[in-house]
């Protein structure tokens, strides 16, 4: 089943299924809202100051704008569906920290990107104080949980090297990991379109009788390892020139860059100085394309690690949100 397919069915399902738990919540009792939602984006992956999944660079953090429309079905439940963009982000120079054995080899790698998320999500809410009345009479004070689907679009991006002008372009295209090199075992070209799982917690003060306030927390989990383009191993340099073109090859292996692509700031003497302490030295060698291609011994060879593709990437939206409870009579559409 094709993931959009998937999406809408859920979408469906999630949205219809408190029909029948609103039975016994009478219809005048149920109502719409709708608001917005300033939020901060944080992103765990391959380009973050550690290995570990909890692991993130705040210094990263970036803005996520969204909107939503939301309709409680009974007591505890709603049902909120949202749109949002935001910004992921994330440095090899800035992160790793050169004195420790994963610092120094992120550090080495010098990889960096951006990545615009713009996500479409149906989430179900269960608040943990009920309300059987009107929302004239809801608590003040409501925690609750949620989770759900989304549906996003990403394209991440690096900036070209110093001496090709450290202009921001998009890497999916290029296949720096050998995606779209024939006749060897490379990955297949990953979706700019991905499902992500959103669950978290969150709580609501009621400011006026239609006006609530919220917090939220909520980690999405994705289904790709690409959303810094970083996954697996290098590929054969001669033959993602010959895929992909001369480009691909210099955003694939950064090792040597003398300039920080992202920052525009010298990394010359922590490189070399990681490379007289741990033994690892500037090589150059004959490509089956009969090029000479320089690199770091470890990095930049077909089989070297690139990446973790063990562990997927995930995503955190924290935020404050308002609520506004519309009119007696703005109801969404029943599914038939």
């Amino acid at each position: 089943m094709k993931k959009s397919t998937l999406f809408l069915f859920l979408i469906c399902f999630i949205w219809a299924i408190p029909q029948s738990f609103a039975q016994k919540y009478t219809r005048n009792k149920q109502y719409t809202s709708v608001g917005g939602s300033i939020n901060a984006m944080n992103y765990f992956g391959d380009i973050t100051p550690s290995s570990s999944f909890t692991s993130a660079d705040v210094r990263f953090t970036r803005p996520n704008l969204g909107a939503y429309i939301q309709h409680r079905y009974t007591p505890r439940l709603s049902v909120r569906a949202a749109f949002s963009w935001g910004r992921l982000k994330g440095d090899d120079f800035i992160s790793a920290n050169p004195t420790d054995v994963n610092g120094r080899y992120r550090y080495v790698r010098n990889n960096h990107f951006r990545n615009d998320i713009k996500e479409l999500s149906v989430v179900g809410i269960w608040d943990l104080f009920e309300n059987r009345n009107t929302f004239l009479r809801r608590p003040d004070f409501v925690p609750y949980v949620f989770a759900g689907i989304a549906l996003f679009h990403h394209n991440p991006k690096a900036r070209t090297p110093e001496e090709d002008g450290r202009n921001w372009v998009a890497l999916q295209p290029l296949g720096t990991e050998g995606q779209f090199i024939s006749g060897q075992n490379n990955p297949n070209p990953y979706s700019r379109i991905q499902i992500a799982l959103p669950a978290g917690v969150g709580v609501r003060y009621k400011l006026s009788s239609r006006i609530d306030l919220g917090f939220e927390i909520g980690y999405r989990y994705t289904f790709t390892d690409y959303l810094d383009d970083v996954s697996g191993n290098y590929p054969d340099m001669a033959a993602l020139r010959t895929a992909s073109g001369d480009l691909a090859v210099k955003m694939s292996n950064r090792t040597l860059e003398n300039i920080a692509a992202n920052t525009g700031e010298s990394r010359e003497a922590t490189l070399n100085r990681i490379l007289n302490d741990t033994g690892l030295r500037a090589i150059t060698y004959v490509g089956s394309d009969g090029n000479l291609y320089e690199t770091v011994n470890g990095y930049g060879i077909r089989g070297d690690q690139r990446g973790k593709p063990s562990e997927k990437d995930w995503y955190l939206v924290t935020g404050f949100q308002i609520n506004y409870i519309l009119i007696k009579g703005v109801r969404c559409p029943k599914f038939r």
